[in-house]
C-alpha cells in the first residue's frame, strides 16, 4: 500500500496496530514467566516513542511523517532511525528533504533484493555545516556498483553539502550526507 496522504483514521489504525503487537508480545512473555524479555518488549517500545518524539521535535513534518509510516507500507526494506540530537532546529526546507528522503529510499529499493532480510538504519544528528544522515543499509544488495554509482550520482547532483561512502558490499553500504 502507498499512500502518500495519511488520514487521521488510516494513521490511527497503524498506531494502534503496532502498539497492541507490543501489548500481546509483553502479555505472552508475562504468561510464560519471562519477565526479562518483557521488559526488553517495554524498554524497546520507550526508546522507539522517544524517537519518534525527537524526530517531530525537528520540526520538519513532511519529513517526519515520511519516516514514521515508512514501515507501515509494503516496502523492500525496514526502516528504523535515531535521531542523536533532539534539541536539534534545522535550517531545511521541509518539503525539498522530504522529495529527497523519499527519491533515496526509491532509488535504494531498485538495487536490493524485493523479498530480502533488507534493513537501513538511518542516524541524524547535528552538524555544522547543518544536519548530518549517517545510513547503514544491511541486506542483499542485487548490483552494489550500480547501486554505488546511482547513489553517487544523486549526491552530487542535489543540494548535497558534505557526502562520503564510507563501505560497500553485496550485503552492507554505509554512507554518510550533510544538508
Amino acid at each position: 500500500m502507498k499512500n502518500e496522504n495519511w488520514t487521521v483514521i488510516q494513521a490511527m489504525r497503524h498506531a494502534r496496530h503496532d502498539w497492541m503487537n507490543q501489548i500481546q508480545l509483553i502479555k505472552g512473555f508475562m504468561a510464560l514467566g519471562k519477565l526479562e524479555d518483557a521488559e526488553r518488549v517495554i524498554e524497546t517500545a520507550i526508546l522507539q516513542a522517544r524517537q519518534e518524539a525527537h524526530l517531530c521535535n525537528l520540526r520538519l513534518p513532511n519529513f517526519a511523517e515520511k519516516l514514521l509510516t515508512f514501515n507501515w507500507e509494503e516496502r523492500s526494506f525496514q526502516l528504523e532511525y535515531e535521531v542523536l540530537d533532539h534539541e536539534t532546529s534545522v535550517n531545511i526546507q521541509d518539503e525539498w528533504l522530504s522529495e529527497w528522503i523519499d527519491s533515496l529510499f526509491h532509488l535504494i529499493e531498485r538495487h536490493i533484493k524485493r523479498y530480502g532480510d533488507n534493513l537501513l538504519s538511518l542516524s541524524i544528528d547535528k552538524a555544522d555545516e547543518g544536519l548530518r544522515f549517517f545510513f547503514e543499509f544491511s541486506g542483499i544488495i542485487q548490483n552494489e556498483q550500480l547501486l554505488l554509482e546511482d547513489i553517487t550520482s544523486q549526491l552530487e547532483a542535489s543540494y548535497v553539502q558534505q557526502w562520503k561512502i564510507h563501505e560497500h558490499s553485496s550485503q552492507e553500504f554505509l554512507f554518510e550526507v550533510v544538508l
